[in-house]
């Protein structure tokens, strides 16, 4: 399996990110809700919680450590809190209507634009790798 395997490996998964998009804003504009696409661009890379960018703060397992402050979660949970915290920190022309009073819901409590965090309980803190933001940031 050479590389022309693995373009074609690559070309079906954003295909099938890119049908997921399609069918999300098909449904979205049924229900009259506005979808505001973010740039993932190095989401996976930065730190959620002091916003460090490098390519060695995540791992070929997906786990995401940084390099500047020790923060360590899952890969994906860091990213999708950065693409939350993106959506949060829109300029109030460009944010969907429905954020409430912007903040970022969580399972395990809730970030605001300035990326503060407050758990909703203590043992069950942003350290968990199975939390994951809601669908509470779309907005109506």
């Amino acid at each position: 399996m050479g590389n022309g395997n693995d373009q074609v490996k690559r070309q079906m998964h954003n295909w099938a990110f890119r049908e997921l998009q399609e069918m999300l804003a098909y449904k979205a504009t049924e229900y009259g809700i506005r979808v505001e696409e973010i740039p993932p661009a190095f989401t996976s890379q930065t730190c959620s919680k002091c916003g460090h960018q490098s390519s060695t703060n995540r791992n070929l397992d997906g786990w995401f450590e940084c390099n500047e402050c020790g923060y360590s979660v899952d890969g994906d949970y860091n990213a999708s809190k950065n693409i939350g915290l993106k959506l949060l920190t829109l300029p109030s022309g460009k944010r969907p209507d429905g954020l409430g009073d912007g903040h970022l819901a969580l399972k395990s409590g809730m970030v605001n634009g300035n990326g503060d965090y407050t758990a909703y309980d203590v043992s069950s803190s942003d350290r968990e790798s199975t939390d994951k933001p809601t669908t509470s940031v779309v907005g109506r």
